[in-house]
């Protein structure tokens, strides 16, 4: 694929292609009355879809580069589980679901469980892909037992607790997507203001320290900064996986691995990627409406599993012949 230099002209592709999105979510739907479906349902849903998709590719982008592998990701990596579990921390302490305390315990569950997965994964100064993948597993398998446990104690909330456990955007109400949106754009933003140490720490920690980066500092701030993204989506929207995951992928093949270039393309794609599964979710079994998890599930799932085998093959292809 041609990779677009111009970075005006990227953005201008990028917008176009969010605005397309944002057309067919509007146009997807129940069509009893324009304005209360379109204006109150239709369009909260794709503001709050653009704001979650935006959120979930930047976080992906920033855990790749941070931990130098490309599979890693908010959902495979046990971050949206213990944001889950942050919530239920919640709910189990008699806060409301539309209390802002909800997000900051979603942000501290997701926190805990980058480090947990990180200090888990590293070996010296190494972080192999199959031990990170590995500790990724178990802190989210431990999640989701935590999360079911709580839910089976107050069976009157199984349906919220599925709801929770498959991603859904059917909590799309103003006040809601408002402060979601007040953690992840600024997290976004931020994200560009850190652009040059991600450069670094994607050539390794070592290289990073060579070039003078405060590897411990800028590790804890991207921490920081992924845990309030997830945190917060995942308060409002659920688990939704693997959007971290292919949305960064697909946009270092168009604009190459530069962050500075990358972040954007990521916030813009992910949003529109996360509108047309909506879309999907919304039209495809009409008028139910499918899980929004399960549709991100369904196209990431395989396309994980072309990266690990595509991994490795580049590793078998390497590696040095065992001696005789």
């Amino acid at each position: 694929m041609t990779r677009v230099r111009s970075l005006p002209k990227l953005l201008l592709l990028l917008v176009a292609l969010l605005a397309a999105a944002a057309a067919i979510g509007l146009a997807c739907g129940p069509t009893l009355g324009w304005n209360e479906f379109v204006v109150e349902i239709r369009l909260s849903s794709v503001v709050l879809a653009a704001v979650v998709g935006a959120g979930l590719a930047t976080t992906g982008a920033v855990l790749q580069a941070m931990s130098g592998n490309p599979l890693a990701d908010p959902f495979v990596l046990g971050a949206s589980s213990g944001a889950a579990v942050g919530v239920v921390a919640s709910y189990w302490l008699g806060i409301g679901s539309g209390s802002p305390l909800v997000f900051v315990f979603a942000s501290l569950g997701a926190f805990a469980a980058i480090l947990a997965v990180l200090r888990i994964a590293r070996t010296g100064r190494r972080m192999p892909v199959q031990t990170l993948l590995l500790a990724g597993i178990t802190v989210s398998t431990l999640g989701s037992a935590v999360i079911l446990l709580y839910f089976t104690l107050r069976p009157y909330q199984a349906t919220t607790a599925m709801l929770f456990l498959m991603g859904s955007l059917q909590e799309s109400r103003w006040r809601f997507i408002a402060m979601t949106a007040a953690v992840v754009v600024p997290c976004v933003l931020l994200g560009q203001v850190v652009a040059r140490a991600l450069n670094a720490f994607a050539m390794g920690e070592s290289t990073a320290r060579h070039l003078g980066v405060d590897v411990d500092r800028m590790k804890l701030a991207f921490c920081l900064l992924s845990a309030a993204m997830v945190g917060a989506i995942v308060a409002v929207s659920g688990l939704i996986g693997f959007v971290g995951l292919i949305v960064p992928h697909m946009a270092r093949r168009l604009v190459g691995n530069d962050h500075r270039r990358l972040l954007p393309a990521c916030a813009l794609g992910g949003a529109s990627f996360l509108i047309l599964a909506d879309a999907v979710a919304r039209t495809a079994a009409a008028p139910q409406t499918l899980s929004l998890g399960a549709i991100t599930a369904l196209c990431g799932g395989p396309y994980f599993l072309l990266l690990l085998r595509r991994r490795s093959a580049e590793r078998d292809v390497v590696a040095p012949e065992p001696p005789p």
